[in-house]
């Protein structure tokens, strides 16, 4: 969910009352923290821009998610299923959208930098001249979800977990791609999720989708 804010902002943690993640909404805890802000008398400008940022990649998503025609008549799961907003560290910290789908599991931070140069060289993601970690903390966003969703399903189930940046409200000039994370603007995002090589059924899928779906999970 990081755009443009300081990334070294501390937040008190949202506290979670739904056990079901599949109902929370995407930009969740940033409209929380813009609220929060807003109360305090400060500005919430960037966290507004974090939660718009992560409904349009949802927008994106839902058209991978959507049930086909064909799905509905021969009683099948969808292909694709995703969670937004997935809680870490009591709330502290998030997920902004985990898609389980043909690939395995896409973690997608998306990034809102609305009328802003973005220049992505290799390990840096260069906004307006300065350098964000998105990289890094979208590679250690994946390493946290192959720790916690991994163990608790079937050992059988062998399959990747892939780090996403999705950049919203600017294009992106690339010099070099980092080897192990995907970064992709909110028009070539899905084509990018869609090249991927598919490892799971949609049965499959929907047996990840139910471990990941419940916040106990993530704790």
């Amino acid at each position: 969910m990081t755009d443009d804010r300081t990334d070294a902002m501390t937040t008190a943690p949202v506290r979670e009352r739904s056990l079901d993640l599949a109902r929370h909404h995407p930009g969740r805890r940033a409209g929380h923290q813009a609220a929060r802000v807003r109360q305090a008398g400060g500005a919430d400008r960037n966290w507004r821009l974090g939660a718009d940022g992560e409904q349009r990649t949802a927008q994106r998503l839902q058209l991978l998610t959507g049930r086909t025609r064909q799905d509905r008549l021969l009683h099948r799961p969808p292909r694709w299923q995703v969670l937004h907003s997935v809680p870490l560290d009591g709330g502290a910290a998030d997920l902004d959208h985990v898609l389980i789908g043909p690939p395995g599991v896409c973690v997608i931070n998306t990034r809102h930098h609305r009328d802003r140069k973005v220049l992505l060289d290799g390990e840096r993601l260069i906004v307006s001249g300065i350098r964000t970690d998105a990289v890094p903390r979208s590679r250690a966003e994946a390493a946290r979800v192959r720790q916690l969703l991994l163990p608790r399903l079937d050992t059988a189930v062998r399959f990747p977990v892939r780090a996403v940046i999705a950049v919203v409200g600017a294009p992106v000039r690339a010099r070099r791609w980092p080897d192990d994370v995907v970064v992709a603007t909110e028009s070539a995002l899905l084509p990018a999720l869609r090249g991927m090589s598919p490892v799971l059924g949609a049965r499959t899928v929907e047996e990840v989708y139910e471990v990941a779906r419940s916040a106990g999970t993530w704790c």
